[in-house]
């Protein structure tokens, strides 16, 4: 013979036990106690909460050579093209340039690839240039028949922000550019 109610089944247990079994207990969490909790029914669904997707972003790593910078300028113009930024093509592709070209030029030879890094957020265009070497960016003044010397003061011209820091053994590089039509941070 099964029992009427579920007390029934424990018939020698303490009070305690008996409410329990029939009472439906409450859920602790964040929405404290007194929430009815049954066993039998399904469980709820609830939507996951979305984190915000990643913002674009694209990186290559190079050898230390001058075709390096060609290729530099081919994956940068690509990328732009397909985010839609061929209105930034041409200052980026300029200023990335000088900054593969300095690596090259004055990182020590076999301290490794450098390494072009572009995002972009909701307002800029960031473009990182990362190399072996920990000899830190000048912006020289270069004659006036230098055909060199003129690449970091090209940066300070036409990026929004720029800047550099030291990595793991070598150094990083960095400029902005305002995407167009974007509000002006500040």
């Amino acid at each position: 013979m099964s029992p009427s109610h579920t007390a029934d089944a424990f018939p020698r247990a303490h009070e305690p036990i008996a409410e329990w079994t029939t009472r439906p207990r409450g859920v602790l969490g964040e929405w404290g106690h007194g929430v009815p909790w049954c066993l039998h029914s399904p469980p709820v669904l609830r939507t996951a909460r979305r984190t915000p997707p990643a913002p674009p972003s694209g990186a290559v790593s190079l050898p230390s050579s001058p075709r390096s910078v060609a290729a530099a300028r081919r994956f940068s113009r690509g990328l732009l093209a397909e985010w839609g930024l061929d209105e930034l093509a041409d200052d980026a592709v300029l200023l990335l340039s000088e900054l593969v070209t300095n690596a090259i030029v004055h990182v020590p030879e076999g301290s490794g690839e450098v390494r072009l890094a572009l995002s972009r957020t909701p307002a800029q265009l960031v473009v990182q240039v990362t190399d072996g070497g920990g000899r830190l960016p000048l912006c020289g003044e270069a004659g006036a028949d230098s055909e060199n010397g003129r690449g970091i003061w090209l940066v300070e011209q036409l990026a929004t922000e720029w800047g550099h820091h030291t990595s793991g053994g070598g150094k990083t590089i960095w400029f902005t550019l305002p995407l167009p039509g974007a509000t002006p941070l500040g």
